[in-house]
């Protein structure tokens, strides 16, 4: 599946999108620094699991029609660079990561600090939304921690609300910070929306 406007193509992950992923976790890392940082502290990246791992999913079978819970993004010109990826995982009426049913809450991550502010992470969080929204899901969610000010724009930006802050959550850099969790208000979100041409949707 491609998901694109004319910033920005969501779409499946393809074997060459391993070795950028190897890429991102072992050499161009500033974005761990923002993306859950005590996570990195805590576990180390088994590049040859990784690889195994992608390398199987990618042998089996899928369900072309199935609900998508991740998309790389690419830039859309005529380079179609891969450049990171958004995802989307589930949170409970705690706001905790829960592998059961709960709150479909989404995530981005861009790696290349040159495309940074450039409006990718905006126009794929807009077409992932959008995606989301056309297979039933009706309430959003979002995270991050209190330091990680860029994103925090992101959010608030695109419509989301603070709905829960869990106060000094983690320690990143010696620092403590608050847990955030934010809500998408449909109706801001909705105005933002309005700003940005419609998304097209092309299954290959």
């Amino acid at each position: 599946m491609v998901i694109k406007n004319d910033k920005v193509i969501l779409r499946d992950f393809i074997e060459s999108d391993i070795e950028d992923r190897i890429y991102w976790e072992t050499v161009e890392t500033e974005w761990q620094l923002w993306d859950a940082p005590w996570e990195n502290d805590e576990e180390s990246f088994d590049l040859d699991s990784y690889r195994k791992e992608r390398l199987e999913w990618l042998t089996k079978e899928k369900d072309e029609n199935r609900t998508r819970w991740e998309f790389q993004i690419c830039v859309n010109d005529e380079s179609r660079k891969h450049i990171g990826w958004c995802n989307a995982y589930k949170i409970d009426d705690n706001f905790k990561y829960t592998n059961q049913d709960g709150h479909c809450t989404i995530g981005i991550d861009i790696p290349d600090l040159s495309l940074r502010r450039k409006g990718y992470a905006t126009a794929s969080w807009d077409l992932f939304i959008q995606y989301l929204s056309s297979q039933g899901v009706k309430d959003m969610y979002t995270q991050t921690w209190s330091g990680n000010e860029r994103v925090i724009g992101l959010i608030k930006k695109v419509g989301f609300e603070e709905c829960n802050r869990e106060y000094g959550f983690r320690t990143a850099r010696g620092q403590l910070y608050d847990g955030l969790t934010f809500k998408l208000n449909w109706e801001e979100y909705n105005d933002f929306h309005q700003q940005n041409k419609p998304i097209n949707l092309v299954h290959v």
